[in-house]
């Protein structure tokens, strides 16, 4: 299966919203409920094409990545794959390309996982993240890219 993976255009915003929606509602519904205005109202806001990397197979939108400049380091906003494309090492491609980011910017990568998606916390953790902190609804996860590279060296 050939995946393609190229940086967001705001004429893609609707169809981002769309997988966002369906990778996530799930979640959020049992964290805080889900209230589809202020969903979308948070996605505008941080809606950033510059900072989105798509992965499509053929036309469809099949997963993406969001990484923002916080406070000195990469901050992962959000890695969405659609359910029917997990496990096929979508994922672990958007991921590899922040480590990659990363490592040439000498910075280390933050992001937050929400406590009831432990397949994304064990995903990280496979990725060399390690939990820093939490919330009362997220584990704070962090990695230095360069201390990956050194422990993958010694294997």
């Amino acid at each position: 299966m050939t995946y393609s993976y190229q940086k967001a255009e705001q004429t893609e915003k609707e169809a981002i919203f769309k997988l966002y929606c369906l990778v996530m509602r799930s979640y959020v519904s049992e964290i805080w409920g889900w209230d589809e205005a202020w969903q979308d109202e948070d996605f505008s806001t941080y809606f950033d094409p510059k900072r989105i990397m798509l992965v499509h197979k053929e036309r469809e939108l099949v997963g993406y990545s969001h990484v923002e400049n916080r406070d000195g380091q990469l901050f992962i906003r959000m890695i969405v794959v659609h359910p029917h494309h997990q496990r096929k090492g979508i994922g672990r491609k958007l991921l590899e390309f922040v480590i990659t980011s990363g490592k040439e910017q000498s910075k280390r990568i933050g992001l937050e996982v929400f406590k009831i998606n432990h397949e994304a916390k064990k995903f990280y953790e496979r990725h060399g993240f390690n939990v820093e902190g939490e919330t009362s609804s997220s584990y704070v996860m962090g990695l230095m890219p360069n201390n990956q590279v050194n422990k993958n060296a010694s294997r």
